[in-house]
């Protein structure tokens, strides 16, 4: 296996390595990926179908942290809307299907100010104005919920109808709860006309942990790979070493002897060089066997022979 350290091979080592270890980290990062999915899973399996719970007891002041893990709880509050002051979300697609949600402001009794997300409406949304959509309940409303995590928005990408990011600072100032935002569930009493329920939350898998066990499989295909070209290497290297012994074995005191199989050359067969270790009948130019004593048949034979075989090694 020494050719393993030749110039060649080690830049073959290099590059089957390399190319393992970036398989490798690919498969961890999709990994990583399906254990962010799993437990993003887990919180709408845990939150989405439970009962609702008082908003203050998940956001006691409007500044609360609004950690990841109660991403999808399921709240009520009572309040009243601002609906002069709802804004559309651009870019809200819905089974495919283009589309924005209607965000109005909801001023919850004894609180802050908790933006809702009503309804989708199909469309692009990039001229559409809430005002054309309908109305939510007026008066006291009670509301259940699931809480979002806000988003960070960038003013710039904001217009005076519409906002790319629910960030409630941004559109509502101070007093508006700064971490979450409310994902409609029901209003009490409901309005007179229905906006089109909100998606349902994607609890699909995807394919990320096949997407893991297939990086692994082409990390472990290259190292075998790699492996498989160097034995061939090696295999090679010795039949090539072995027809060199062979080819020194078949001379003898700088004379050439040759196997002669007397069928195939009857036959017209070509002659081929002795291997050695096994010693087969052999001739040599040059050299006559012993005299020996037979029939005129024999000897008959015997001369045809040996003119053939000196026709084919005279060629």
């Amino acid at each position: 296996m020494r050719f393993l350290v030749t110039r060649q091979w080690v830049g073959y080592i290099a590059l089957a390595l390399v190319a393992a270890i970036v398989c490798i980290l690919l498969a961890q990062w999709q990994d990583t990926r399906r254990a962010t999915r799993d437990a993003e899973i887990e919180r709408i399996e845990a939150h989405y179908s439970a009962p609702a719970v008082p908003l203050d007891e998940v956001l006691p002041q409007t500044d609360s942290p609004f950690p990841e893990e109660s991403e999808w709880t399921h709240v009520e509050a009572t309040g009243t809307y601002r609906t002069e002051d709802s804004t559309v979300a651009r870019n809200r697609p819905k089974a495919g299907s283009a589309g924005y949600w209607i965000l109005v402001p909801f001023d919850v009794d004894g609180g802050g100010t908790l933006v809702v997300a009503r309804g989708w409406v199909p469309g692009s949304g990039a001229d559409a104005t809430a005002a054309e959509a309908p109305s939510p309940p007026a008066g006291t409303v009670r509301i259940s919920a699931w809480l979002r995590p806000a988003q960070d928005g960038d003013p710039s990408e904001n217009t005076a109808a519409s906002v790319r990011a629910i960030d409630p600072p941004l559109m509502e100032g101070g007093n508006a709860y700064a971490h979450a935002y409310g994902y409609l569930d029901a209003e009490d009493p409901a309005p007179a006309e229905q906006l089109e329920a909100l998606p349902e939350p994607n609890t699909d898998p995807g394919s990320h942990l096949s997407y893991t066990f297939q990086w692994y499989a082409f990390s472990v295909m290259i190292v075998g790979g790699f492996v498989y070209a160097a034995k061939r290497e090696r295999d090679a290297i010795r039949r090539g070493e072995r027809d060199t012994q062979r080819a020194e074995d078949s001379v003898v005191d700088g004379v050439e002897y040759v196997v002669v199989d007397k069928e195939a050359l009857r036959a017209g067969g070509v002659r081929r060089t002795a291997a050695g270790g096994r010693r087969a009948p052999t001739v040599v130019r040059g050299m006559r066997p012993e005299p020996r004593v037979m029939s005129r048949a024999s000897r008959r034979e015997e001369h045809d022979e040996d003119a053939a075989l000196d026709s084919q090694l005279e060629v």
